[in-house]
């Protein structure tokens, strides 16, 4: 007769063995019927150097709909419903906000991958006060300034769910443009209290547990790290940013290099390093944008004709797709000025000075070298080699080259897509079968299939959740149009419906936006 330690034996042999490294989501013990919300690439900034995240009607409505989609628990006419959602997750999948793109860091004089830099810690928390201003309180009366109320109508509508008895839990996902919050723990307790709502009690033990045993930190942190992926059986989902398939957006460290792929488990022993330096494309280039938006509405005359119209344009450099057209179109619309009006001769001369001094500083910085991959380096050089000569058509050449190389991937390979974590042999003999990112700014999603595990389960589906934002694109005929575009991805795992019923269903939610106020900026 088999005794019950035997049989314990027996279960967990049979469970698969977690992959190194992979830490789950913290399951819960009393079958449940969960909803998972993950949205990607918000950019909530100070918008000294352009806005590009989604209006407050879009947040408002899109929170709205959320609460729609849980349902109303406390619904006393059906008590006992099957389908009702008893908790909600909610995902942010990185770059929720942005401490790259601001005029602090050139107006300081300092470059925000110098850490060392005795201003740095307080740079990034007068940012984080704008970010906290503009996107997570509520709209002061007659106020002309940048609004998005991203964070308020979020909280609200958590609020309203957890006072109808939902369960909600709030991951924030590091990306690469708000991982200064790992660096600088007074930001990241401002991230915690004044956007997300929570305070130090409100933060959960099992929580703390899971970063920490995640990311190799102390479970003790007042307000944690954020954390880097989330591995959910239940939901069978894995979600991360995207930056670690990134070459320049990921380290390299004495224990692992760009293309070496997903090891969580060498991540952790080095504390994640390779996403919490500064990087090349993250910090680096993109310092160089934000300095070269500054300098030039400095510049700028604004009694000039026409400089408030470039100095919108300047503001809107990060909602064109792809960026090369906010290059071409910032450098035709001054040209154009200047042919219509003498004064404005300057202001087109200004600009591309901007531009060359903003890339020679950027080359002369060693961390620009350094952050660098090999073949990036080769083409930096030929980049210092062309800045020594003055010549007009080699500077818009050079423009269109600077916005031409930053362009994000507009898909992924066959190889990519089947070499992601959420598809090898172990992660899905755990029962993983949906791999979630962002950092890309390209909604995309793809099916893919393997040989058939025993639970008979072989669809395999990755999905980008894209950038949700305001974007900027060319009609038919002429001129442009903005667009609020987002995308939102809804995954359900009813644990309380029969077990022959459909429990398990994700679905993508494209959200494109038109409005009349949207053109009048």
């Amino acid at each position: 007769m088999t005794d019950m330690s035997e049989i314990s034996n027996i279960r967990a042999a049979a469970k698969p063995a977690l992959p190194p490294g992979l830490v789950l989501w913290p399951a819960g013990t009393a079958p449940s019927n969960r909803l998972c919300v993950l949205i990607s690439d918000i950019h909530c900034t100070d918008c000294t150097v352009g806005n590009q995240t989604a209006s407050e009607t879009d947040w408002q409505l899109f929170f709205e709909q959320m609460e729609f989609s849980v349902g109303n628990p406390g619904d006393k006419a059906q008590p006992t419903s099957s389908h009702r959602v008893d908790e909600l997750m909610l995902i942010l999948n990185g770059d929720i906000v942005d401490l790259i793109r601001s005029s602090k860091w050139a107006q300081a004089g300092v470059y925000p991958w110098q850490r060392d830099d005795p201003r740095f810690g307080e740079i990034v928390l007068d940012i984080m006060r704008d970010i906290v201003r503009i996107h997570a309180h509520k709209r002061p009366k007659d106020s002309n300034q940048p609004y998005s109320g991203f964070f308020y109508w979020m909280r609200k509508s958590l609020t309203i769910l957890r006072q109808s008895g939902v369960r909600v839990t709030i991951i924030p996902i590091v990306g690469n443009h708000d991982k200064e919050l790992q660096v600088v723990p007074n930001a990241r307790q401002m991230f915690y209290e004044e956007c997300l709502g929570l305070t130090a009690l409100d933060i959960s033990d099992s929580y703390r547990r899971w970063v920490a045993a995640q990311l190799g930190t102390s479970p003790d942190e007042l307000y944690p790290s954020l954390p880097f992926y989330v591995a959910d059986i239940g939901m069978r989902l894995l979600a991360t940013h995207g930056q670690w398939r990134d070459a320049d957006n990921s380290r390299a460290t004495s224990g692992w290099r760009p293309g070496k792929g997903w090891t969580p488990d060498v991540w952790r022993k080095e504390n994640y390093r390779s996403f919490s330096d500064p990087c090349f494309g993250d910090t680096v280039a993109a310092g160089m944008l934000s300095h070269f938006i500054w300098c030039t509405e400095q510049r700028i005359d604004p009694s000039l004709p026409g400089a408030s119209r470039v100095c919108n344009l300047l503001d809107e450099m990060d909602l064109y797709r792809p960026s090369v057209a906010a290059v071409v179109r910032l450098l035709s619309e001054s040209r154009r000025l200047a042919r219509r009006d003498p004064r404005a001769k300057g202001m087109h001369a200004h600009i591309l000075q901007c531009f060359r001094e903003s890339l020679v500083g950027w080359l002369g910085q060693k961390a620009t070298w350094d952050s660098a991959m090999g073949t990036t380096k080769l083409g930096l050089y030929v980049l210092w080699l062309l800045t020594k000569p003055k010549w007009y058509w080699l500077d818009i050449s050079l423009m269109r080259l600077m916005a031409k190389v930053q362009e994000p991937e507009s898909n992924i390979s066959d190889k990519d897509l089947l070499g992601l974590p959420a598809f090898g042999d172990d992660y899905r003999e755990l029962g993983l079968r949906l791999h979630v990112e962002g950092h890309t700014h390209v909604a995309l999603e793809a099916d893919v299939q393997f040989q058939s595990l025993p639970d008979g389960r072989n669809n395999y589906t990755y999905v980008n959740l894209g950038a949700w934002r305001d974007a900027i694109l060319r009609k038919r005929s002429r001129g442009f149009r903005r667009r609020g575009i987002g995308r939102a991805l809804f995954v359900f795992d009813l644990a309380r419906l029969p077990a022959s019923e459909d429990s398990y269903r994700f679905y993508a939610r494209d959200m494109i936006c038109w409005s009349d106020r949207l053109d009048s900026w």
